[in-house]
């Protein structure tokens, strides 16, 4: 049971960091990264760099396998080097706590390896961890450079056989199921006991007709035990400093947004992170689409984030030729549009991966933002430009918040775990129906919005609140081919009470046991008013025609659903059947467009048809917000801050072509570039370039 008396302890304890802890002054800054073997003058030369280019936060580890030199002896020479020179340079410390990877004497599980994205071998190690906390903790907690403390890097993955996750995952599947008779009965298994329960590779297999029950559970054990690691971290960190606030960076939320539990990290962290690599987290979209995809992310952060407190905790600062899953080289324009992104978006940081670069091994020479001396490059004149407006303008970026619209756009996490377990293979079925695919098909729901002018969130199904919600807000749920019958009447409730929903693509086909609902009683029907009768894949592309909005592509299917409700109706077709219907339910209206619209624009990276959705269904919305697009602009993004009566837009254009964006802004109102070049008409007028972002004040 010291599993779930931890999580009870962890509920009952309030979160000791507040608003005030939170990082204010917005900054553009990177990794510094320590090692052994480099020279004091090589770490004094490295944050001269970042001053003299105006970044004032780096990033630093501390490697415990690095500083426990023998067992219980350290040596904290290479980290004093950097927090002395910091201070000599003016630059705050994010302190990143690497207590998971222990020195190689303390198991052979260490050998071999630098840094593994590792989380807590077993109690041993974790009693171990715990005192090189309190060494580290203790011995930098007054330091005046010190910023935050940051728990691992880029955590997720684990070693599934060990001591402490085999624990972990007996006790929490011994209370969710009481008896092991039960867990038999939904794995189709027959251990004796619940101690005899050891992770077997079965549990993740997908191949023919592996049942579901334990490959659901292992995801959500997994998952779990992030937090806990998480968790354990943060009270050992609170134990001797309740002061700083304490962050992490999740590595993706592309591939992995079943791997996080943010409502609980919430009660965790004072600040949400994450990795924004071009080469790793955005390799999921295509190149015009990756400063949509740092938005989208930092969207998912800001919304779930405690008091919407986030930085983007690693941004693609150099070339990565060789360690990516795509080569990658930023140029200025990049690192501008993606960094002002993410702070129109309202991150309050920015850090790149990183100053300098890995002397040996995997992403050596690679990552950097200087040169390999420590040269000027175009992405480090770039980034003290950025500092450069943000310093001048401090006192509205300080206190600045999104500028928001109340259209939402809804991730399911469980559509992920889903996805994992009945794909027999990674080529199985249609292809593009892979784990990122409801994520993906959601950002470009997203990128359609923005390229209207539309300012969206972005949130977790379950973390959404329905039950606040109502009159005056809309939902966009697209291909959450797995609707948790908990929601449902959560949904239900919200549109009763006078809340929009559209719903489109596979949403709602399974529910979260992974039971096909059309067979017996589509979970959706009283909201949607009507149910699937068929879905039938074809190897051409499949037309549909949709009242009010024209002629669009779905992708691989052709649903046929009916309508059953005596307030709905259909309101499209394609040429085996009906696929769309509206409904009234309540004093709130629903949309339910069975086609998979989204999917087919993604795969072919032209938001046009999404565009025209948004045109009919979504312009009263546009229409509410204080700046807004004349009409729609392939490529473009508008991110928008609000302090007090005055504002900052963020006009960035994503294609390698130009384009012209006719910007409405609220009558009164006055703009001054603050950052960029192009050219802004008094007529709202901006003519941007191949990647150009242009800042904009407004008083």
């Amino acid at each position: 049971m010291r599993f779930l008396k931890i999580f009870l302890l962890a509920i009952a304890t309030l979160v000791v960091a507040h608003e005030a802890m939170a990082q204010r002054h917005i900054n553009v800054g990177a990794e510094v990264w320590i090692e052994p073997n480099q020279t004091p003058e090589e770490i004094d030369m490295w944050f001269k760099r970042m001053s003299d280019n105006k970044m004032r936060s780096a990033r630093v580890f501390l490697m415990w396998n690095y500083i426990e030199v023998a067992p219980g002896k350290y040596d904290f020479s290479i980290a004093d080097l950097a927090f002395e020179k910091a201070k000599k340079h003016g630059v705050e410390l994010e302190v990143s706590l690497f207590c998971a990877h222990a020195p190689v004497f303390y198991g052979q599980q260490y050998w071999y390896s630098t840094q593994v994205h590792t989380l807590l071998w077993d109690r041993d190690i974790q009693a171990k961890s715990a005192k090189f906390i309190e060494a580290c903790v203790t011995r930098y907690r007054e330091h005046p450079m010190l910023a935050t403390w940051w728990i691992l890097n880029e955590a997720c993955g684990f070693e599934k056989t060990s001591p402490l996750a085999t624990e972990f995952t007996q006790e929490w599947l011994r209370k969710k199921y009481g008896t092991i008779e039960e867990l038999n009965k939904m794995w189709i298994s027959h251990y004796k006991s619940f101690d005899e329960v050891r992770y077997s590779s079965d549990w993740e297999r997908t191949d023919m007709f592996m049942w579901l029950g334990a490959h659901y559970d292992w995801c959500d054990i997994s998952r779990d035990f992030l937090t806990y690691n998480f968790r354990w971290i943060g009270e050992q960190i609170r134990k001797h400093d309740t002061t700083h606030p304490i962050t992490t960076n999740p590595a993706d939320f592309f591939y992995s947004v079943d791997k996080y539990d943010l409502a609980e990290h919430r009660k965790i962290f004072d600040i949400f992170g994450a990795s924004m690599h071009a080469a790793f987290q955005l390799a999921a979209v295509n190149r015009d689409q990756y400063a949509y995809a740092v938005s989208g992310i930092c969207e998912i952060l800001r919304a779930h984030a405690p008091n919407n407190n986030f930085w983007i905790g690693e941004m693609q600062g150099g070339n990565c030729n060789f360690s990516g899953l795509k080569a990658n080289a930023p140029q200025a324009k990049d690192l501008a549009q993606w960094a002002w992104s993410g702070i129109g978006t309202g991150a309050r940081k920015v850090l790149y991966w990183a100053t300098n670069y890995r002397r040996q091994g995997r992403e050596a020479g690679e990552y950097g933002l200087f040169g390999y001396k420590g040269e000027d490059t175009d992405r480090s004149l770039v980034t003290k430009a950025i500092n450069e407006a943000l310093e001048a303008n401090d006192a509205f970026f300080t206190e600045s918040k999104p500028e928001l619209s109340s259209i939402t756009l809804i991730l399911s996490p469980e559509t992920q775990r889903m996805v994992r377990q009945i794909r027999t293979s990674k080529n199985a079925g249609v292809r593009t129906w892979d784990i990122v695919a409801q994520t993906r098909t959601t950002f470009m729901w997203y990128e359609a919005l923005l390229e209207l002018g539309h300012q969206p969130q972005m949130r977790y199904m379950s973390d959404y609140e329905w039950e606040k919600r109502g009159k005056g807000d809309v939902v966009v749920i697209a291909n959450s081919a797995t609707m948790p019958s908990t929601e449902i009447p959560r949904i239900e409730g919200f549109v009763k009470r006078g809340g929009r929903v559209i719903f489109e693509g596979l949403s709602g086909f399974y529910d979260e046991k992974g039971v096909c609902t059309p067979l017996h009683n589509y979970g959706l029907e009283k909201i949607v008013g009507g149910r699937y009768v068929d879905i039938r894949h074809r190897d051409t592309p499949q037309y549909f025609n949709l009242e009010g909005i024209g002629k669009v592509q779905g992708h691989a299917w052709h649903p046929i659903v009916c309508a059953t409700a005596p307030t709905a109706k259909v309101i499209g077709s394609g040429a085996e059947g009906d696929v769309a219907i509206y409904n009234r339910l309540g004093e709130g209206e629903v949309w339910w467009f069975a086609p998979s619209i989204s999917m087919s624009c993604a795969t072919r990276n032209n938001s046009a048809e999404l565009v025209e959705v948004c045109k009919v269904l979504l312009n009263d919305k546009l229409l509410q917000q204080p700046f807004r697009f004349a009409e729609y602009v392939d490529g473009a993004m508008m991110r928008v801050l609000r302090s007090g009566d005055e504002y900052v837009t963020i006009l960035t254009n994503n294609k390698f072509t130009p384009c012209t964006i006719k910007l409405i802004a609220p009558k009164g109102l006055e703009a001054t570039p603050i950052f960029g070049a192009a050219k802004f008409a008094s007529s709202g007028k901006v003519k941007l370039g191949d990647r150009e972002t242009l800042v904009l004040r407004w008083k």
